[in-house]
């Protein structure tokens, strides 16, 4: 009999779609439902509860989760790489200063890309210590466009393919990531350490054929075949599908030292992980490595 895993995710990445679509998971025994989240609070508490067994995340997540409701949450592989995230703002905005006294849209309030984007507006003269801004917690990407453009936030980070969708309804690039945290990583797969420990075989078996997935795609012959699927997958037109390819990691080995600079950034917003400072606790690098 075939195990069954739910894997939660934002966007579903480009060798999930294919393993599910060629028929890898399935041919090693293996079924992969996948849920896509409206927010990373219903993710990682979802996760902490054994409501589904893996998440596809940003790493600070893990940090924020970690410990907060009794499950201790770690990373197992590193899903993306190359990830660009925009900070873009309403069409009235002209300058940072704008900004001051505005509320901003983010997923969660203390949490992966609001940190991110408090980290922007700090270089550029903005504290939310010092009440330069509000966030409100909008939810994924699309709400968060949906927010601003409603005039309930005047900027936000928004990836792709929604930076896109916002350009087209005249709102403003002003800045990314790059600027201030050029290490900062993609996402990662996480698990609940408890139920890894209980069920290595189906984590391992899910990660190894992952990786076979995330090899075809890489082969120039997949290329065209890759994007349809993943296209298909996502509901999003092939131009998106291929840039969402492009973030794809060669391997899922974890990028640790981009894992450590989303550990400093929570230091430096007294957001201590409520396990502590040591990296090693919300990483477990024994399953991908398990994989051939």
């Amino acid at each position: 009999m075939a195990d069954r895993l739910l894997v939660n995710v934002f966007n579903v990445d480009g060798a999930i779609a294919v393993g599910r679509g060629k028929g890898f998971f399935a041919g090693n025994g293996l079924v992969v439902e996948v849920i896509v989240t409206p927010n990373s609070t219903d993710q990682m508490r979802g996760l902490g509860k054994g409501a589904w067994q893996i998440v596809s995340t940003a790493f600070d997540n893990v940090l924020g989760w970690s410990g907060r409701e009794g499950a201790e949450i770690v990373a197992v592989a590193q899903v993306s790489q190359g990830m660009t995230l925009p900070v873009y703002v309403r069409p009235e905005i002209n300058s940072w200063e704008d900004l001051r006294g505005k509320p901003l849209a983010v997923d969660a309030v203390d949490t992966a890309y609001a940190l991110v984007l408090r980290r922007i507006l700090l270089a550029h003269g903005l504290e939310m210590e010092r009440g330069d801004y509000t966030l409100i917690p909008k939810g994924t990407t699309g709400f968060r466009l949906d927010a601003m453009t409603r005039g309930e936030a005047f900027a936000g980070i928004l990836n792709p393919p929604w930076d896109k969708k916002a350009e087209a309804t005249g709102h403003k690039w002003f800045a990314d990531h790059r600027e201030v945290l050029p290490d900062y990583p993609g996402g990662v797969f996480a698990v609940d350490r408890k139920w890894a420990t209980a069920n290595p075989d189906p984590l391992v078996r899910f990660l190894r054929v992952w990786q076979e997935a995330l090899r075809w795609c890489h082969e120039e012959k997949n290329r065209a075949a890759a994007v349809k699927t993943l296209a298909e997958a996502e509901n999003i037109d092939e131009s998106a599908a291929a840039n969402r390819l492009r973030q794809l990691p060669r391997t899922g080995d974890l990028n640790l030292p981009g894992l450590q600079t989303v550990l400093d950034l929570r230091a430096q917003f007294n957001l201590t992980p409520g396990m502590g400072n040591d990296l090693r606790r919300y990483y477990d690098a024994q399953y991908y490595a398990s994989t051939p």
